[in-house]
């Protein structure tokens, strides 16, 4: 597991702490139903933006879908390997909220198609020497490294939240939990043909075994009923 994979998720969730410590009043009440039960609300997370209809079916019980997802630019450590990446993220879910006072406090149960794809790129240094798979290879030999990490999964997640509603329209909500999904697709190549294929496919089960299968996942939102 890479250390700095956990940063954001662990931020948040202090941050979400900070929040629920500083709220007490709120967590006394229950929170209000709008008159149909129908709601819609935006959120923020480190999958990205989403958005999402809830419906009550109960006091016990709410069904909400949604989606929440990111495209960015940055670059990241992959077995020791800074490399250049795209990644996009998408991730549609369904979830079922069980109350089990009836309350703010809930619980939280999933199911997602987990899509995300992250695609890199390595451009050596001059008389740089890297380590790929097995070998080690210079910048003549590796010319320019490219690849693609993709998950393309469905992915149970499980989760607890809360709702503060200040009134039966309008509430802050917060949401944290993780998804697990499987190891991602992975495949590597070299635009020189100085790597081996059998370094390129040990460093791209590298590249799988460097990759988290719990996303733990903080969101913070509003929430708008009808």
């Amino acid at each position: 597991m890479n250390i700095r994979q956990m940063i954001y998720p662990v931020a948040l969730l202090v941050s979400t702490t900070a929040l629920l410590a500083a709220a007490p009043a709120r967590a006394e009440s229950a929170p209000a139903r709008g008159d149909s039960g129908f709601g819609i609300g935006i959120n923020v997370s480190n999958l990205g933006f989403g958005v999402e209809a809830r419906q009550v079916l109960s006091p016990s019980f709410d069904l909400r879908f949604g989606i929440a997802g990111i495209a960015y630019h940055t670059d990241f450590d992959y077995d020791d390997i800074n490399y250049d990446i795209k990644q996009s993220t998408a991730v549609p879910e369904v979830k079922l909220d069980w109350r089990p006072m009836q309350g703010m406090f809930r619980l939280t149960f999933a199911l997602a198609y987990y899509n995300q794809v992250s695609n890199l790129e390595l451009t050596p240094e001059p008389g740089g020497s890297y380590n790929i798979g097995n070998g080690s290879y210079d910048s003549t030999q590796i010319g320019t490294l490219t690849g693609k990490v993709s998950h393309h999964v469905g992915a149970p997640y499980f989760g607890v939240g809360w709702d503060f509603l200040s009134n039966k329209n309008l509430g802050f909500t917060i949401d944290a939990g993780a998804y697990y999904r499987n190891e991602p697709d992975v495949w590597l190549s070299s635009s020189a043909g100085g790597v081996s294929s059998a370094d390129l496919t040990l460093e791209a089960q590298n590249i799988k075994d460097d990759t988290l299968t719990f996303i733990p996942v903080v969101k913070l939102g509003l929430l708008f009923r009808f």
